[in-house]
């Protein structure tokens, strides 16, 4: 075989993946670049992150924030998203803005990294990540081997989207615009459900204690400050007493543990601040929580107001898009 037949070869394959690696970003849903985008292309970087579940994507808006503490941070949690799997988030996340504080949602810590129903959620975060040797540590860790093909190259899974590109019927799975730092607003009450409040401390290990363990010495080791939070808002009995049995694997760890279950001055209503009966914020329990985080933040970390210095002014614009957005959705 001749070096020009070898060359040729070479210059086809390499523009076949090219134009594979093409088709399989435009055929992707644009739902984790409204989400993420804002976060990989940022060059100011974030004081805070948060991570989690939908729970914490609804509970906390970086917008309000910036807006009253001129706190810098972005709300990178995901639907049905294990404690394995935000490990990998903050690591990757780390390799691109490093925090000064990780705040982390604990409401999944019951449940296991294996348990499939959850695996097409994590395409909202990976598929924003370029092929990489940190992709595929991260896919590798969370899924198993049958599934690595579908992350590391996802262009099958979306062989549908000729249909919904065509005919535009595509529905999003996540209410983001890029001007929210990945946070979501959805209105309405779930004023037809009951809430009691328990203290009571499941007994015993459960699934998400380790990446809880994994994720507090990842953070010292870099020197971001773990902390681990209990979001208010509709719960089971047996979910609450999970939540609380975090604190004592807090306190064996080295990080903190923010019960907002007991926040003293924080008034939550699920049947007026919640929209569903998973306990997901409508934007009034939303604006409660942040608030009460940023004057935690303020207080026992000191964080930097950004306000008005150069370099921030693309934070007051999406502010401005933020403030009408949230005027639309909930006109109250």
């Amino acid at each position: 075989m001749s070096k020009k037949t070898i060359f040729s070869i070479v210059l086809w394959l390499a523009a076949l993946i090219c134009c594979l690696l093409l088709l399989d970003r435009a055929m992707r849903r644009d739902d984790g670049e409204r989400k993420y985008g804002e976060f990989f292309s940022s060059e100011t970087g974030f004081d805070v992150l948060f991570l989690g579940t939908s729970r914490m994507m609804d509970s906390v808006q970086p917008m309000e924030l910036w807006r009253d503490y001129g706190i810098t941070s972005y709300n990178l949690a995901n639907s049905s998203e294990v404690l394995d799997v935000t490990e990998q988030v903050l690591r990757i996340a780390m390799e691109h803005h490093m925090p000064k504080v990780a705040m982390i949602d604990v409401f999944y810590v019951h449940h296991a990294v294996d348990e499939a129903w959850t695996y097409p959620y994590r395409h909202m975060f990976y598929d924003e990540i370029p092929l990489s040797r940190s992709k595929f540590e991260a896919v590798r860790a969370t899924l198993p081997k049958s599934e690595w093909t579908e992350f590391l190259m996802p262009f099958s899974l979306y062989h549908s989207r000729w249909e919904e590109l065509i005919t535009g019927t595509a529905e999003r799975m996540v209410d983001c615009e890029p001007y929210m730092m990945g946070s979501e607003l959805r209105a309405g009450y779930s004023s037809e459900h009951t809430f009691s409040r328990t203290k009571k401390v499941h007994e015993g290990e459960l699934p998400g204690y380790d990446a809880l363990r994994r994720i507090a010495a990842m953070c010292r080791e870099q020197g971001v400050t773990p902390v681990f939070v209990a979001l208010p808002g509709y719960a089971t009995w047996e979910e609450q007493k999970m939540m609380n049995a975090v604190e004592h694997v807090a306190q064996e760890c080295g990080a903190v543990f923010l019960n907002l279950f007991d926040a003293e001055g924080l008034e939550i209503d699920p049947q007026r601040d919640c929209y569903d009966y998973l306990g997901h914020m409508n934007p009034d329990g939303a604006s409660k929580t942040t608030a009460y985080i940023g004057a935690w933040l303020r207080e026992n970390h000191g964080l930097a107001d950004y306000r008005g210095q150069a370099g921030f002014a693309h934070w007051e614009e999406n502010l401005k898009e933020y403030e009408a957005h949230r005027a639309r959705v909930w006109p109250q």
